[in-house]
């Protein structure tokens, strides 16, 4: 028997690392693709990282994790960095399936002869199939205290919201969520026709400019969410390959739930469909377990897993008077994308009776790299409901309630509905809450009783959210310096 040599391991690194041997001025790989609009802060927190913290990036599968952290490579090296400090390894490759992570570290830094305290980039990708993952990005970040120390996942993430902490606040999350709404205009090359700049990083949707957006709003539901599903400018005039043939296969079907020790794939993805048929819906614990015939302990361990994957968002249940319920027995649950809803039974039609969830589902798309995801809840009791509420952080009053009216009912008059279970909730709570009907083609202002309440499509609002949840991402990371460790 033939053990790998250290040689070996380090062919493989310089395979990984082909910008070791870069001269000056040579240009560096990925440095011409698109940047995601979270490219900027995620760069801002891996620059501030050292002294005993590291970062974990996480999100869905297929979001784009490897490829921003090849443009941070790029940009690093184009800014002066000295391309032998920088170290990227991908622990899903079986190369390193054998290495432990400080020795191949080790064999870096006396290659390249780094002492202890050299200033490194030390990116780890796939982290998470590296046993006690957490704990060992925080050994690196301590073994070299001035290093930059990165780790990716795509599953077992211990936060789920951009901002989050672990291990005592030592290991910062940095989510990277399916792409929004807004991020799908641009790349399709279309926003510019349908939205004016009106400055202060507002934007107004153009005359006449609704109908392309609704069609827009569409396609992202059924195809939107993943850079590779998207398409081209112009539209795609078939349904995207990539979400019908590979999204199931790279996302839905893979060897991560061992990982979290879950053995019984064939559970874990009947569980999946339920939840994906119901997304937008409340579930209880009891009916859940009863359709699935899996116990609820090991449901429980099931639902914590897919949303630790991004593959489910679970919201919060709040009663009439906006309390929380001491014993959750139910709760909303939302694909992380709508286009895994196509991925699993085909595309919806806009007349299909699921398309209205689908529609919430892509609005909850739109907060999840935010720290705003960890305050979306939302309310239902005998005889009323809100679709979906955001929270403030501190008080954890209502500050927006939404009902999803994708039939425009409301526009239709004639006493054809009301929200006024809405309005009784927001009268209840919090009566500075600012309060949405979402429809598909209606846009107005009204009033109940005291309270205002906007009509808007729900296309428009699903861009602005994202838009704003993203400059509300720049800012928090803003004014989040750098902590040295104790």
């Amino acid at each position: 028997m033939v053990s790998t040599p250290a040689i070996d391991f380090f062919r493989r690194l310089a395979f990984d690392n082909p910008w070791w041997d870069s001269r000056p001025g040579q240009p560096v790989r990925f440095r011409h693709l698109p940047k995601r609009p979270f490219y900027a802060p995620f760069l801002a927190r891996l620059k501030a990282m050292g002294m005993g913290r590291a970062l974990l990036l996480t999100g869905p599968l297929r979001a784009g994790k490897t490829v921003m952290m090849r443009q941070a490579v790029a940009e690093l090296i184009e800014s002066g960095a000295d391309p032998r400090s920088i170290l990227y390894v991908s622990f899903a490759a079986p190369s390193y399936g054998a290495a432990a992570l400080p020795a191949l570290l080790d064999l870096f830094c006396r290659r390249h002869k780094h002492p202890p305290t050299a200033e490194l980039f030390l990116l780890l990708d796939d982290i998470e199939y590296a046993p006690g993952f957490d704990d060992l990005l925080l050994k690196i970040a301590r073994q070299y205290p001035h290093a930059h120390v990165l780790g990716a996942a795509s599953a077992l993430a211990p936060g789920l919201h951009s901002g989050a902490t672990a291990k005592g606040g030592r290991l910062e999350i940095f989510v990277l969520p399916p792409l929004t709404f807004a991020e799908h205009l641009a790349l399709r090359r279309c926003e510019d026709e349908m939205f004016e700049d009106t400055g202060a990083d507002a934007a107004t949707l153009k005359a006449g400019a609704l109908p392309k957006l609704d069609l827009e709003f569409q396609f992202y539901v059924n195809f939107g969410g993943f850079p590779e599903g998207t398409g081209g400018a112009g539209g795609e005039p078939f349904p995207p390959g990539f979400v019908r043939d590979r999204l199931a296969d790279r996302v839905l079907r893979n060897d991560r739930p061992g990982l979290a020790g879950i053995a019984n794939g064939g559970e874990l993805n009947r569980l999946l469909l339920a939840l994906a048929q119901n997304t937008g819906r409340e579930v209880g614990f009891d009916d859940l377990a009863q359709a699935t015939g899996i116990a609820k302990n090991t449901l429980r361990k099931y639902l914590d897993y897919l949303e630790q994957a991004f593959l489910i968002r679970r919201l919060e249940r709040l009663d009439q008077d906006g309390r929380r319920f001491q014993r959750a027995v139910a709760f909303k649950t939302c694909l992380a994308a709508p286009s895994l809803y196509t991925a699993l039974f085909g595309p919806v039609a806009s007349t299909d009776e699921v398309f209205p969830r689908l529609a919430e589902t892509a609005l909850v798309t739109q907060w999840q790299g935010s720290p705003d995801a960890a305050h979306l809840a939302y309310a239902s009791w005998r005889g009323g409901k809100v679709d979906l509420l955001t929270l403030d952080a501190q008080s954890g009053k209502p500050t927006q309630a939404f009902e999803i009216d994708w039939i425009d009912a409301y526009a239709k008059g004639a006493g054809v509905k009301s929200p006024a279970a809405m309005v009784g909730f927001v009268e209840r709570t919090n009566p500075a809450t600012k309060v949405f009907v979402l429809s598909r083609a209606s846009a107005k202002a009204g009033r109940l009783r005291q309270t205002h309440v906007t009509l808007v499509p729900v296309s428009l609002y699903a861009y602005w959210a994202g838009r704003n949840a993203l400059r509300r991402l720049n800012k928090a990371q803003a004014s989040s310096p750098s902590q040295a460790a104790d």
